[in-house]
């Protein structure tokens, strides 16, 4: 069995297995098809936009508290989500939310006021003037799940970072100086993309897969000759246990961070808890994980001393548990894949 890894406490509950840990994958693989795009777009629908002029990105029915409302009873009524605000609509009052206000987004955290109403929720704090005030929207997992990324990522992305990395490489600290970023969510990773020249020696964006994660914790840290919050990353790349330093001058943004990464991370690692896999089946893992894009060319059944039919049995059993993409080769490893792999890597470390 795959032993924990080294985190905070998780947040998201006893999270059961859910289609949205593989629908930005399939999002992301799925190539499009131009002509075909072409003529959905004859006949699609204008975008919806607020009465500002303002794209919708979120519009679906739920039940809320909206507010701060004394009375924790919710309402029934429109979550609509712009790039600028949030809205949460009835036929008697709407609250509009801006994302600039937002400092707290708490996924799964169903608060004892509202258990009696909700299965699932999502919890956001934000500031009202003066004072801080809290909505809670529930509704079932996967919608609230996917609202959820939708806005950290309206919160987050295109915020500008301070990054170092690597600042450590196993037990060996590194001289290395912060670099200027931008940052950008994606489930399976948070990328740091850098119009002033790359942060990685291939000239790529660097990126931090969520997957390969191990451990990480808030520090105080002096950036640029004051005192910040940043965010301590240990994550496994190209084999080796690797520390990346991030910081947001908003406090409030790295806040927002600090639980995107603990949700995902929880997510990914409740997909594996129950997975028992055997050595053999490590073994395949491995190998893909180390061939990458060659693995079309490399004879796996020769490379692991094991006939095709015991290799296309492993294959389909690394499928069926969620673990690779494809049961024939090639084959990529799914998030809950390389987890189990970077953890193995790790304990090797250790």
């Amino acid at each position: 069995m795959v032993q924990s890894a080294r985190s905070r406490a998780p947040e998201g509950g006893d999270v059961a297995k859910s289609d949205l840990l593989q629908a930005y994958r399939r999002q992301k693989s799925e190539p499009e098809n131009d002509e075909q795009n072409k003529g959905q777009k004859k006949g699609k629908k204008k975008p919806k936009r607020t009465s500002s002029g303002e794209s919708i990105v979120v519009d679906f029915v739920a039940n809320f508290v909206a507010g701060g409302n004394a009375s924790f009873e919710p309402v029934k009524g429109r979550v609509l989500m712009s790039e600028q605000r949030l809205i949460l609509a009835t036929s008697e009052a709407k609250t509009n939310i801006p994302i600039v206000s937002i400092f707290d987004i708490a996924v799964g955290q169903v608060p004892q006021e509202v258990e009696e109403f909700f299965d699932y929720t999502v919890m956001v704090g934000y500031t009202n003037g003066q004072r801080r005030a809290t909505t809670v929207i529930g509704g079932d997992r996967d919608t609230i799940e996917k609202f959820s990324l939708l806005l950290f990522r309206a919160v987050l992305n295109g915020s500008r970072a301070m990054v170092r990395h690597p600042a450590r490489i196993g037990g060996r600290v590194l001289d290395t100086d912060r670099k200027p970023t931008g940052l950008h969510l994606d489930y399976e990773a948070v990328t740091f993309p850098d119009d002033d020249g790359a942060l990685t020696e291939n000239g790529e964006p660097f990126h931090i897969d969520l997957a390969s994660v191990i451990f990480f914790e808030v520090l105080e840290r002096t950036v640029e000759d004051e005192s910040r919050l940043v965010l301590s990353v240990q994550h496994v790349r190209d084999g080796q246990t690797v520390t990346s330093e991030i910081s947001l001058k908003s406090r409030r943004k790295m806040n927002i961070l600090g639980r995107y990464l603990r949700l995902v991370y929880h997510w990914i690692k409740s997909e594996v808890r129950n997975i028992e896999i055997t050595e053999e089946g490590l073994e395949v893992l491995v190998g893909l994980y180390s061939t990458g894009e060659m693995a079309a060319q490399v004879d796996f059944s020769e490379l692991l001393d094991v006939d095709q039919a015991v290799l296309d049995e492993k294959l389909e059993k690394l499928y069926d548990e969620d673990l690779i993409d494809d049961d024939t080769l090639p084959a990529s490893l799914t998030p809950q894949g390389r987890f189990i792999v970077n953890e193995e890597i790790e304990d090797v470390n250790v």
